[in-house]
C-alpha cells in the first residue's frame, strides 16, 4: 500500500510539473536540399541529335523492350528524377502532325491530376527548332513535358518524372532547380 502512495504522489507532481508550460506543436520540416553549382557538358552520341546535359546527370540508353535506338533515360541520381528521351525520325508532314498530337494527348492524360496545364510554345530562331512545352501543376506523376523538333526530319519527345511518389509541395524546390535544367537542354539541342 506504502509503495501504491508513493508512485501516485510520483505521478501527480509530474502531471502538475508539466502543466505550467505551453506546448506548441513545430512546422512539419522537410530536409534541407544541397544544389550543386550549374555546369554543363555537350551529350553526343551516334545519334541524329545532340544537346548539353548538367555534369549531375547521366545518360543511359533506355533499355526497356519497347525502346528504339537513340531513346535516352537522362537521370539526376541525387534528386531522384528521371527524364526519359525518345526519338523519331520524321517521315512525312503527317507523320509529324500525328507525334505531336500524341505528345498533346499524353500531357493531357495527366489532366486528370493536375490543377493547371501550361502550354508554351518554342521557338529558337538560333538553331530553327520549334516544339511545345506542357507544364503540369499540380499533383501530377510528370509535371514537365515536351517535344523539339526541325519540322522536316527529327523529332526528341521528353517526360520528366520524380521515380517516387511525392507531394507537390515538398520537391518544388527540386523541381524548379530541374527545369532550368530542362529549358537548358531544349535550347541547345541541335540535329547532326
Amino acid at each position: 500500500m506504502r509503495f501504491n502512495v508513493i508512485i501516485s504522489i510520483a505521478l501527480l507532481i509530474t502531471v502538475f510539473s508539466g502543466c505550467g508550460s505551453s506546448y506548441t506543436p513545430k512546422p512539419h520540416g522537410y530536409p534541407k536540399i544541397e544544389f550543386p553549382e550549374k555546369s554543363y557538358v555537350r551529350f553526343n552520341d551516334n545519334c541524329a541529335y545532340s544537346f548539353e546535359i548538367p555534369t549531375y546527370a547521366v545518360v543511359r540508353k533506355d533499355t526497356h523492350m519497347s525502346a528504339e535506338p537513340c531513346w535516352y533515360d537522362i537521370t539526376f541520381p541525387q534528386f531522384h528524377v528521371t527524364v526519359y528521351l525518345s526519338y523519331k525520325g520524321i517521315r512525312s508532314q503527317a507523320h509529324l502532325d500525328t507525334l505531336s498530337e500524341e505528345a498533346y494527348k499524353l500531357a493531357m492524360k495527366n489532366n486528370i491530376k493536375a490543377d493547371v496545364i501550361d502550354e508554351q510554345e518554342i521557338f529558337n530562331p538560333k538553331t530553327g527548332n520549334s516544339g511545345m512545352i506542357y507544364e503540369l501543376f499540380g499533383p501530377s506523376a510528370t509535371p514537365y513535358n515536351f517535344y523539339v523538333t526541325d519540322d522536316s526530319l527529327h523529332y526528341v519527345r521528353g517526360s520528366f518524372y520524380f521515380d517516387q511518389h511525392t507531394k507537390t509541395d515538398s520537391v518544388a524546390p527540386v523541381y524548379e532547380f530541374l527545369k532550368e535544367d530542362l529549358k537548358q537542354m531544349i535550347n541547345t539541342l541541335t540535329w547532326k
